[in-house]
């Protein structure tokens, strides 16, 4: 029996398929493509984080906060993103329960899991929204797609604005985990993920399929 799995983000749609022993990424979708990609599929498995699509996976098994077993150090687990929840599940099941997990996305969420409760994170701008940003609100700034470069100093535009902004981003992921340390007296293994999460696989264990597996693991298909 294949399975059919989606992660619905704000940008565009990650699919892949399981067979009952092997997860096979088919690649990054529109969200256009929805309604013809799900009718080959009748088993499908899915995180929406675009309320304006669902329509489109209504035979899909859509997951919901309350059918995510991680524990909250807060109140208001309901109103925290499925793609969140499901990734830090994914986290917990697969590599640690504590750790800092890094989604990079259409933004750029930092989470922290300790002793497998969520006790909170951030979310700031994506990185290709920060480049986009730059193109937009300045004229002479060109629309430079996401690279990892790393220099000492930029000494062009693309160096600069390339190379700044992987030190600006991995001195806010340092500064972060270096103060959860801190705080918990623990040590937090790094995992990282989502569509761009490949820009930051230096600074951790990188599982673009994360949310995938998690999936399939809460229906003990995994």
């Amino acid at each position: 029996m294949k399975w059919l799995t989606l992660d619905v983000g704000n940008t565009s749609v990650d699919a892949c398929v399981f067979d009952g022993r092997e997860l096979v990424y088919l690649g990054k979708f529109s969200h256009q493509e929805l309604g013809e990609l799900t009718k080959q599929y009748e088993n499908i498995l899915a995180s929406c984080v675009k309320p304006s699509v669902q329509g489109q996976i209504a035979k899909a098994f859509l997951f919901k906060p309350e059918d995510v077993p991680i524990k909250t150090a807060f109140e208001g687990k309901e109103k925290v993103g499925i793609d969140r929840l499901l990734n830090l599940y994914g986290a917990l099941e697969f590599y640690a329960d504590t750790c800092l997990l890094v989604s990079a996305g259409t933004a750029l969420v930092a989470d922290v899991l300790v002793d497998g409760v969520f006790e909170g994170g951030f979310i700031t701008l994506g990185l290709g929204a920060r480049l986009r940003c730059l193109h937009e609100r300045a004229e002479l700034i060109p629309l430079f797609p996401l690279e990892s470069l790393d220099v000492p100093l930029g000494k062009d535009t693309k160096s600069a604005l390339l190379g700044g902004l992987k030190k600006e981003v991995f001195h806010y992921l340092e500064g972060l985990l270096r103060g959860l340390r801190e705080n918990y007296k623990r040590d937090f293994k790094v995992i990282i993920t989502g569509g761009d999460g490949w820009f930051l696989k230096d600074f951790g264990i990188y599982d673009p399929l994360l949310i995938h597996r998690a999936m399939l693991r809460l229906k003990r298909l995994l």
